[in-house]
């Protein structure tokens, strides 16, 4: 999925997926048949062009406390796909769509959301906590001051190349992209046919639509790793620490 988010993050895990109000296990899961159609309903007033962003936040925000998971965990999940620092229509691409497609066909299921949070260790934390200590020793060798941005920078590169590793082996299935949040392409076609529901097709104007330029695309991408590369340490100790693994599961209430 394609992260839109730019400022304003909200006070939830850092996975898109994961509802964020209420500690796995605490929440009461039940059916909110009401918020479910009047947050699909929502939702498909953005795809329709007839809420901007700006509205579409506000919106969410009174599911986000919801003691339906799916309704919940859809707040949650629409909020990485548009941008609350500028205001625009919907902007969508094909997979974005199709997602919010299986978004809506939760809302319209009887299917609940169960997320389970694990911390696993990894070898990439070793080479983190690694870099980071070489990190430590040459600032106490050679004392604290600008000099060390130098430093930073090659490992930072280290940590971004263990982002993007930790990226690449995040994925539990080849066909994620085309299911999640259903696990399975049978857990998919049941809940067409238990809600009846109907996909909306892509618009074939969306296609060229842009939040920003592609220069200016580039240009906040280009800060984000400059900004890594100087904060390496910062990263590296985060990185070093044990993962955090979410798993996603939607049941029948």
């Amino acid at each position: 999925m394609v992260t839109r988010r730019l400022c304003n993050p909200p006070v939830a895990p850092m996975n898109p997926y994961e509802p964020s109000q209420f500690p796995r296990g605490e929440a009461p899961d039940q059916v909110n048949r009401r918020q479910r159609s009047e947050l699909a309903e929502t939702i498909r007033r953005f795809l329709r062009e007839e809420l901007t962003a700006f509205e579409l936040d506000n919106k969410l925000t009174e599911f986000r406390d919801s003691t339906d998971s799916a309704v919940r965990f859809v707040a949650d999940a629409a909020w990485y796909h548009y941008d609350d620092c500028k205001d625009h229509l919907v902007a969508l691409s094909k997979a974005e769509w199709d997602y919010f497609q299986r978004l809506l066909l939760l809302l319209e299921s009887d299917r609940v959301v169960h997320t389970v949070a694990e911390r696993r260790w990894h070898w990439s934390q070793l080479v983190a906590g690694l870099a980071l200590v070489v990190f430590v020793l040459i600032a106490l060798r050679t004392g604290w001051g600008y000099h060390l941005l130098l430093v930073a920078a090659p490992l930072g590169l280290v940590s971004i190349g263990i982002a993007h590793l930790r990226r690449t082996q995040d994925v539990a299935s080849p066909y994620e992209a085309i299911t999640f949040p259903f696990e399975s392409f049978e857990d998919l076609r049941g809940a067409y046919a238990a809600a009846r529901f109907r996909k909306v097709r892509y618009p074939r104007h969306l296609h060229s639509r842009q939040i920003r330029s592609p220069l200016l695309a580039v240009w906040f991408t280009g800060l984000m790793y400059a900004l890594w590369l100087l904060l390496a340490p910062v990263a590296l100790a985060c990185q070093a620490f044990p993962l955090r693994i979410t798993q996603t599961r939607v049941t029948t209430a």
